[in-house]
């Protein structure tokens, strides 16, 4: 009798090994070292962040991939985007006017790792100092926009002309 119960416990662990895990949500690790990676772009004022004011928005590309981009045209994957959105301060002394970077409001990334197939990019969001990342749900209309407007591969490359500069030479 205990070799049956036995083989039916061994038989009920090998099923719910094979049973599919429920479903998680997606995390990577935050990188290190974002604020040093090259600047892929800049811009001031854009509104496709969901900000309600003016706001300095700063996309950095892991140095991997901002050389493998350069020599090839092309993202490798594995290419991580790291999007800044940082408060317009205005009026800070000693300037009398204009604006600077104040507090960051947002952090992003937007990484080429293929979890939904090859070519694919999954967007992550994360606070400030934490260590990691989560996945932004692919319903969310990130993916779609991304998809119909950016230039290339997702990208918003046409407000990259640093990175098309840094191609070019």
């Amino acid at each position: 009798m205990r070799w049956v119960a036995a083989a039916a416990l061994l038989m009920l662990a090998a099923a719910l090994a094979q049973a599919p895990a429920p479903a998680t949500i997606a995390t990577m690790p935050v990188p290190a070292g974002v604020a040093a990676w090259p600047v892929a772009g800049t811009s001031f004022a854009l509104s496709y962040e969901g900000t309600a004011k003016p706001s300095f928005n700063t996309v950095r590309m892991d140095p991997r991939s901002f050389a493998a981009y350069v020599k090839t045209g092309a993202f490798p994957a594995g290419t991580v985007l790291a999007l800044e959105v940082r408060a317009a301060r205005t009026e800070v002394a000693p300037a009398k006017g204009g604006e600077t970077e104040g507090a960051v409001l947002s952090t992003s990334l937007h990484v080429k790792d293929e979890r939904a197939g090859p070519g694919t990019w999954t967007f992550y969001t994360y606070q400030p100092g934490a260590a990691r990342a989560t996945a932004v749900p692919r319903t969310r209309s990130c993916y779609t926009c991304h998809a119909q407007e950016a230039q290339q591969d997702t990208a918003f490359t046409q407000f990259y002309p640093s990175l098309t500069e840094a191609r070019a030479h």
